[in-house]
């Protein structure tokens, strides 16, 4: 049993549209800029798009880690799969509320699919960067010296 993943995204916002079934994906995150960590995101939200692609039922489970750049790796959740003979595409929609993050640098989401024996059919990796940058203040603008003409 093989699952290709046609499309893996980390976004703020997502929808799978009931009627069309088109996946929208809103505002993708590469990079995560902030002046300190901790940071709590409201939302962080996976798409995915994935194609069965033989004609057998599958039945597994989807893992998904974090890993952080200080080399730890924490679970984010885990959840049974089922998609039937018939159906050929699934798209789905995770939204992680309340995402810590504790940490600048490199952060990568794994996503694994294995099957009832636990062996891994396949995985999506999602990386993306949390980058401090210098706070500027509200409103203030840069200060202007007049032009003095004599």
């Amino acid at each position: 049993m093989t699952l290709k993943v046609r499309f893996a995204g980390l976004s703020f916002g997502a929808a799978v549209d009931q009627q069309t079934g088109n996946l929208s994906v809103f505002e993708v995150v590469e990079e995560i800029r902030t002046p300190q960590v901790p940071i709590h995101l409201q939302s962080l939200v996976i798409s995915l798009a994935i194609e069965k692609t033989t004609p057998a039922p599958f039945e597994g489970k989807l893992l998904i880690h974090v890993l952080t750049p200080d080399g730890r790796q924490a679970s984010v959740g885990s959840g049974d799969m089922k998609i039937p003979a018939e159906q050929k595409r699934l798209k789905a929609v995770f939204r992680l509320g309340g995402f810590p993050i504790n940490q600048f640098g490199d952060h990568r989401f794994v996503l694994s699919w294995v099957d009832h024996n636990n062996q891994k059919i396949n995985e999506a990796i999602l990386d993306f960067d949390v980058t401090q940058v210098t706070q500027v203040a509200q409103g203030a603008a840069p200060s202007e010296r007049p032009s003095t003409t004599h």
